[in-house]
């Protein structure tokens, strides 16, 4: 794939890269303090998102520390994203790639403890899910490889992936009661997937064809090659599909621990947020989840 260094644009305020990785957008050529400003800034979806699920969350009395640990390591990402993408330095190239990992773990261990009955030996798989992260850890910085890195993420994302059908399949069969939510979860999870696929397709675009984006964006000009920042619409996806697979695994947990009032609502029928129509009061009467 097409990885490496590929400076273009100008000097900046940060000096030249220091990191493994100079994306496609061209350096410096928007502010001399942002070496890749449309990279940068579109990390501000992950604080949006992010946002989101902590005021849906928090509206539906959520009290598991998993739950609010993974709103944060979004908006965790994101911050290490725009400052590597900013200042294209080594080392904070490794608080935005690091972080996914670990985050991704947090993501996992989450999807993997939905089921009251299935929510055992929680220390031994956050204790796996912890020797991996150090594991990869120690040999990315050993091997400065973006694609073991790739790889290694690739795993965690593909767990992720595959996870929710099994847990659906779960639900068909061990609660009935909630037949008529699948259809919903179906639409939330292929909302999520598709949404970051698209954005992997377009970070595959930006990587290896990056001279044509790069002659095309010249030609057309502002405003229009902003749309050919093609890095720019891989954070938009992966923001909007990691939004999705957190929301996914908190309705199922909320419908497996009983909470029977928590519903789907597409806002203008686009944007999918998990809500009730109860009270805080209510709320709090109904809630039986504890914290982990």
């Amino acid at each position: 794939m097409g990885f490496g260094l590929r400076p273009a644009g100008t000097d900046g305020k940060w000096g030249a890269p220091t990191s493994t990785l100079d994306w496609c957008e061209e350096n410096y050529i928007v502010t001399p303090y942002i070496a890749e400003f449309w990279n940068s800034t579109s990390n501000l979806f992950f604080f949006l998102f992010m946002c989101v699920g902590l005021f849906s969350v928090t509206r539906l009395g959520v009290t598991e520390m998993r739950t609010y640990l993974s709103m944060y390591s979004i908006a965790v990402v994101g911050v290490g994203s725009f400052l590597f993408h900013a200042s294209l330095w080594y080392e904070t190239q490794m608080m935005d790639e690091l972080p996914m990992i670990y985050g991704t773990c947090v993501f996992v261990f989450a999807a993997w403890r939905v089921f009251p009955e299935t929510n055992k030996n929680n220390n031994l798989l956050a204790f796996g899910l912890f020797v991996y992260s150090i594991a990869v850890t120690g040999m990315y910085l050993k091997l400065k490889n973006p694609v073991f890195h790739e790889v290694c993420y690739g795993i965690l994302a593909a767990i992720l992936f595959l996870t929710p059908p099994i847990q659906f399949y779960h639900i068909k069969h061990n609660y009935p009661q909630y037949s008529d939510r699948l259809s919903g979860l179906w639409k939330l999870y292929w909302y999520g997937a598709v949404s970051y696929l698209g954005g992997f397709a377009m970070w595959g675009v930006d990587n290896n064809f990056c001279e044509v984006l790069r002659t095309s964006r010249e030609y057309v000009g502002y405003p229009t090659r902003i749309l050919l920042e093609f890095h720019l619409f891989w954070h938009f996806g992966t923001a909007v599909g990691t939004y999705a697979s957190v929301m996914t695994v908190t309705y199922l947990r909320l419908l497996a621990t009983g909470r029977s009032d928590v519903y789907l609502k597409w806002v203008g029928g686009v944007f999918p947020m998990v809500t009730t129509d109860l009270s805080y009061v209510e709320i709090r009467k109904l809630t039986k989840t504890k914290a982990v």
